[in-house]
C-alpha cells in the first residue's frame, strides 16, 4: 500500500506547486523506495530502511512504473521529468547523458565526460553522480569504471542488483 501526500506551498510570488510523496516496499532491494514530485517532475528519490507506505494504484504514473520497473518490467523511467534546475549547466549535461544509457547496458566515467564536451573530467563525472537526485529516473548505477563497478550512492551490493534487474553481465 503506498500512502500519497500531497502538499502546497506557496512561493513569495504567491504561486502554488504540488508536492506529492509517494513510499512503496521493493522486495528486490528489500527497501522502502521513497519519490517527491513537484508539479509532476520527480525531485528526490531515496531509499530508506521503514517508511509509511503509499498505495501505489493511487500514485502517480511515476511512481507506478518505479514500482514495476523494480520488478522486473522493461519500463522506460527517462520519460519522466526530473527536476534539475538548480544544477550548473555541466552538471545538467552530464545527467541528461546518463539519462540516454539504454537499459542494460553500461558507459563509463570517461565515456560520459568525452560526450559532456570534458574528456578529462571523469571524476567531475563521478562526483555530480553522486549528487543524483533522482536515481534510477537518472540511471547512474548504468555508469562504471573502465576497471569495474565504481561507486553508487546507494551502494555497490544495490547497484549489482539493479544492473543484474537489467541484464548486464555479473563480470563488471
Amino acid at each position: 500500500m503506498i500512502t500519497i501526500g500531497i502538499y502546497f506551498d506557496n512561493d513569495v510570488r504567491h504561486s502554488t506547486t504540488m508536492k506529492e510523496t509517494a513510499s512503496f516496499y521493493s522486495e528486490y532491494l528489500a527497501r522502502f523506495v521513497s519519490v517527491v514530485l513537484e508539479d509532476e517532475a520527480v525531485q528526490r528519490v531515496t531509499l530508506q530502511p521503514h517508511a509509511r507506505p503509499s498505495d501505489v494504484q493511487d500514485a502517480t504514473p511515476a511512481v507506478q512504473a518505479l514500482d514495476k520497473y523494480l520488478r522486473g518490467a522493461n519500463v522506460d523511467l527517462s520519460v519522466f521529468p526530473v527536476d534539475l534546475g538548480n544544477r550548473s549547466a555541466f552538471e545538467r549535461a552530464t545527467l541528461q547523458c546518463v539519462r540516454q544509457i539504454p537499459r542494460g547496458s553500461v558507459a563509463t566515467y570517461s565515456e560520459l565526460a568525452a560526450k559532456v564536451g570534458s574528456p578529462r573530467a571523469a571524476r567531475a563525472v563521478g562526483n555530480v553522480l553522486h549528487r543524483n537526485p533522482a536515481p534510477l529516473f537518472i540511471p547512474c548505477h548504468r555508469v562504471v569504471r573502465v576497471s569495474g563497478l565504481g561507486g553508487f550512492s546507494w551502494g555497490l551490493d544495490t547497484k549489482r542488483k539493479l544492473l543484474q534487474l537489467e541484464g548486464v553481465q555479473s563480470s563488471i
